[in-house]
């Protein structure tokens, strides 16, 4: 079980206090950045290092950084940059974390790490408290109904946030720096039209079996990023005029505030570039040449 701290102090300043103090101080405070915040305002617990391992069955991670460009052959239907996720026309946001916990899906917390683009809290965030207790964490974020076509991609950057002591100048491993939380992501599809079946329990996946992209599964130390990496989900093997909607969704075992797993993670600037099918004219037919007479 992980120490909890004062639930209305910010992560954020007591972790700049802390650079004043030499490494012996800081050693002598374990797990002191561990503390957690109220819902809404997520903690920055020790996270993970090394970005990124990556199951990835049907797509191809991306690239950290860099400008975001729809391929020549795609139409952009949907581009969210999360800036307001009060106004998320079309979207479905379905928590069925086991116990529930405190909160949800919620506006990126800027002072924790900002967003990618756009004002510094411009993401969607999620964290340990979408569980209670020792719980099993499944927070969905379904996109709008889309026509899902052979070809067509889903780009997002995701992130978790820095390993605390790495923030304020440690070496990496001094103070057990790679005792962290675990985070874990998911990108999954379901060929069911405007459907939100995601089940019932935390386990359940409804209409959503088909999974895309599958971010640190092993829940390895430094297994998820903590610099903005984009990564990009490929349709494929879907008929032909099919709808459906694809889903994010920060699944976490022994995770919550008691568990071994979870600490923060956010999502930024979701694109989904749908290919055109292309129409092959039929051949008009060459008139029969006449013999001269």
């Amino acid at each position: 079980m992980k120490e909890q701290i004062d639930i209305n102090i910010n992560a954020h300043p007591l972790r700049n206090a802390l650079i004043v103090l030499s490494a012996v101080a800081i050693c002598s405070i374990p797990f002191a950045l561990a503390q957690r915040t109220h819902p809404g305002k997520s903690d920055e617990r020790n996270g993970s290092r090394i970005p990124s391992r990556v199951m990835n069955p049907t797509g191809a991670p991306g690239q950290v950084g860099g400008t975001l460009m729809a391929p020549q052959s795609c139409t952009i239907i949907l581009d969210e940059g999360f800036d307001d996720i009060e106004n998320l026309p079309g979207w479905v946001l379905i928590n069925h974390s086991q116990p529930s916990g405190a909160s949800g899906w919620f506006q990126g917390n800027g002072p924790v790490f900002p967003a990618f683009d756009g004002p510094p809290d411009a993401y969607i965030g999620a964290n340990f408290n979408d569980g209670g207790g020792l719980a099993t964490i499944s927070n969905w974020l379904l996109t709008p109904e889309v026509t899902l076509q052979d070809g067509s991609t889903l780009t997002f950057y995701t992130r978790t946030a820095q390993a605390s002591l790495a923030a304020v100048g440690m070496l990496s491993g001094a103070c057990n720096t790679g005792n962290a939380f675990p985070d874990r992501l998911q990108v999954r599809m379901s060929t069911n039209g405007a459907s939100t079946n995601v089940g019932t329990t935390a386990f359940d996946v409804g209409d959503f079996i088909n999974l895309l992209i599958d971010i640190n599964p092993t829940y390895a130390i430094g297994g998820y990023p903590e610099a903005w990496t984009q990564f990009t989900a490929n349709i494929s093997g879907v008929p032909p005029g099919i709808t459906g909607r694809l889903a994010f969704r920060y699944f976490v075992e022994n995770g919550g505030p008691e568990g071994v797993n979870s600490n923060y993670i956010g999502i930024d600037r979701a694109v989904y570039c749908a290919t055109i099918p292309r129409v092959i004219p039929t051949p008009r037919p060459r008139p029969t040449p006449v013999p001269r007479p």
